[in-house]
């Protein structure tokens, strides 16, 4: 094990163990995910698992891991399996020391998977720690030699609150913050040549999140025919996950409230809506839904986010000039999204 691994809590060295054992299996993986439940971060997903298992279906795996001497491990999985419900996660992992068949006998039941500790004694002696790679807590200590990054956007609780918003569910109103969060860190990338590189790694890492995001959604509507799905795909980046629709109902409501309470109400909601309706015409929508409506494109999504969450976190760091074709035209893409030359992001 490398002195970098030696310097972390037994905890961290078993998530990254753990990490490092379901990214060899083909999962895209996440440590730390925080989940937040009317603004209180609650608890933190030890590590969150996506899994593109075939065309037609998706998987997200949330696991739990305890090193501990006593791991307490019955009640733990029933804490994961609260948690898996209230992220709408597809199934549920613990990762404990103990021993006991039963333990595994009653995460059957539960139908939650339990790696137990004979399990984890083979992953440590297997060594299947991963150089190549930052830790998460390596990752977030870049942060700290930016001294102004806090005072310039706060950068790291950005990449925390990104992070959050797996938690919530894989969908278009997660993406539509993504492409924010995103675009904040392509122009600091810019605008901030002595950090650009951790710039770079945060927007990898952001639209790796964009990319799994949609991954997920297009599952769904991916057997529509192109012109049908350019529209879904508009409709849900521009308006979100209530679609054209809702969105168009809450307007009606509120503009009612405004016409019925206040002066002059019609003619304000009148103004109102012609403003809102303006903004979501500006939106440069259609240039996302021509590109992730195409089939290629959508086939190759999972493997674009593996790759970026890779980009983002490797210890020698490489930028996207030395990335798939498929990845640098996500990138690509996102950049003319957000009106920002490609030159910047070519050199």
């Amino acid at each position: 094990m490398s002195s970098d691994q030696q310097k972390l809590t037994k905890g961290y060295q078993m998530e990254e163990l753990l990490r490092n054992y379901f990214l060899k299996l083909g999962y895209y993986a996440v440590r730390g995910v925080p989940f937040i439940y009317e603004g209180f971060e609650v608890t933190d997903i030890d590590i969150w698992l996506y899994g593109r298992t075939s065309s037609f279906s998706r998987e997200v795996i949330i696991v739990d891991s305890k090193n501990k001497k006593t791991p307490q491990a019955i009640e733990r999985i029933f804490w994961v399996q609260g948690l898996r419900i209230a992220t709408k996660a597809s199934s549920a992992i613990v990762a404990t020391t103990d021993r006991r068949q039963e333990v595994k006998d009653f995460g059957k039941k539960l139908n939650t998977t339990v790696l137990d500790g004979v399990f984890l004694s083979r992953l440590i002696n297997s060594d299947n720690s991963n150089n190549d790679r930052l830790t998460d807590e390596d990752f977030y200590n870049e942060f700290s030699f930016y001294q102004l990054s806090k005072l310039d956007g706060d950068w790291k609780n950005r990449i925390k609150l990104s992070k959050s918003l797996l938690s919530m569910g894989l969908s278009f109103d997660s993406c539509n913050k993504w492409l924010i969060e995103g675009r904040f860190f392509a122009e600091q990338s810019i605008t901030k040549q002595n950090q650009r590189e951790l710039a770079l790694r945060c927007l990898y890492l952001i639209c790796s999140f964009i990319a799994v995001s949609v991954d997920f959604v297009m599952k769904e509507i991916s057997f529509q025919e192109q012109p049908e799905r350019i529209k879904l795909i508009k409709d849900g980046f521009t308006y979100g996950s209530r679609g054209n629709a809702g969105v168009n109902k809450m307007i009606n409501l509120a503009m009612g409230l405004v016409e019925q309470h206040a002066t002059d109400g019609k003619v304000i909601s009148q103004q109102v809506r012609r403003s809102v309706e303006h903004q979501f015409e500006q939106l440069n929508t259609g240039i996302l839904a021509e590109y992730f409506s195409r089939n290629e494109v959508s086939r190759s999504l999972f493997n674009v986010a593996r790759e970026l969450e890779k980009m983002a976190m490797s210890r020698h760091f490489f930028t996207h000039q030395m990335a798939s074709v498929e990845t640098k035209s996500l990138l690509f893409c996102l950049l003319d999204y957000w009106g920002i030359a490609r030159n910047y992001f070519t050199k």
